[in-house]
């Protein structure tokens, strides 16, 4: 049985500009969830609690989730066939991937340290000392953080989900041969498998539900949802949407796993809402969309954003209660003043994507260890 397809008339880019099938929506999505993880991250510095305005603003895993999943789906994309059909060597596709990944963390991280020694030196510590330790900085330095070595939040914690990924990748340059070619019943019987295997080890291993387990079991939760994203990849190789179908399913989707998230916790909805972000992923990446740069430079932010969101809210918030002070702030005002941390987060990511990681990121890609692979 092949995968399913619908057919359908979709929206085609310029002849000069070749529309990818998912290459816009797939970079906007990847956007919103890092924007998503932001807001869950600043949330609890706003005047008023964000958790406190709308309970969605504690469902922070709902984006980290589908981001997992969005990783899975995109390599596979990208590099399934290639790792089938022996056109890449699976040491070559990690060492570029590590590469992809490496650099940019370690630029954002030394100047993360850099803030956290100077401020104390200033004499303005930060408020969790305990979480800044040199431990915590080397096992960040070498991505091992995600390993289940840190069991509490430190540094530039948002990137557990690189390092638990490094791994993902390790085991997918192994694995992406035995799911690429495989008829949809397989697949969806092995989805099927290894969701129910994430909900069984949680649940009797970590003792906790799958859907959000904490940072010492990131590795249990990365690495199901990331085999996930190659199975929706392989079992949707085929599909086609046109952008007419897609908005009702996607808003669909998008909806019902937002409301079910705001329902009490149950191991049921949990798997419900799973299934809908892999719907949401599905329908994203069958759909094209014509390729403009603004969405091109929102799916490049998205990595910018997530990897110094947690470094500019670091400096913002050390700030703001001085500010605040000093000016004797009114609450609309500090309402103003912490909008403009979210602002600030996303100027510096767009910067950085810029100024350094696409710059860096072209550096290291010529270098022929990176380029030939070992």
């Amino acid at each position: 049985m092949k995968p399913l397809s619908v057919p359908s008339v979709s929206s085609v880019a310029p002849a000069d500009i070749p529309a990818r099938r998912g290459g816009a929506s797939l970079d906007v999505l990847r956007f919103l969830a890092a924007a998503f993880i932001l807001l869950f991250h600043f949330g609890p510095s706003a005047p008023l609690n964000l958790r406190l305005v709308s309970p969605i603003f504690e469902q922070g895993w709902l984006a980290t989730d589908f981001f997992l999943m969005l990783s899975g789906f995109v390599l596979s994309r990208a590099y399934g066939d290639r790792l089938t059909r022996s056109q890449m060597r699976p040491t070559h596709f990690f060492l570029k991937r590590f590469a992809r990944l490496w650099p940019s963390h370690v630029v954002v991280l030394l100047t993360f340290a850099a803030f956290i020694v100077t401020a104390t030196l200033l004499g303005f510590p930060p408020n969790h000392g305990d979480h800044y330790g040199l431990n915590a900085l080397f096992a960040q330095a070498f991505m091992v953080h995600g390993w289940g070595i840190i069991g509490t939040p430190t540094w530039n914690i948002p990137t557990w989900t690189l390092s638990a990924l490094l791994v993902c990748y390790g085991l997918f340059a192994v694995y992406a041969r035995w799911v690429h070619d495989r008829p949809l019943i397989i697949l969806a019987g092995v989805a099927v498998a290894v969701l129910a295997m994430g909900h069984i080890l949680a649940e009797t291993v970590a003792k906790h539900a799958f859907a959000d387990l904490p940072l010492a079991w990131g590795l249990l939760r990365a690495i199901p949802l990331f085999i996930l994203g190659n199975l929706i990849e392989r079992a949707t190789a085929s599909l086609r949407l046109s952008q007419a179908l897609f908005w009702p399913l996607v808003t669909f989707a998008l909806a019902g796993a937002v409301g079910l998230a705001l329902l009490p916790r149950h191991l049921i909805l949990d798997t419900v809402i799973l299934t809908l972000l892999g719907t949401v992923l599905a329908v994203s990446g069958a759909v094209t969309f014509r390729e403009m740069p603004v969405s091109q430079r929102l799916g490049r932010a998205s990595f910018a954003l997530f990897l110094v969101h947690s470094l500019v809210g670091a400096v913002w918030f050390s700030l703001t209660p001085k500010v605040v002070a000093m000016l004797d702030l009114g609450f609309a005002a500090q309402w103003a003043l912490w909008a403009t941390a979210l602002l600030a987060a996303m100027i510096t990511a767009f910067l950085f994507d810029a100024v350094v990681d696409k710059p860096l990121s072209a550096w290291v890609s010529k270098l022929s260890f990176v380029r030939g692979g070992v």
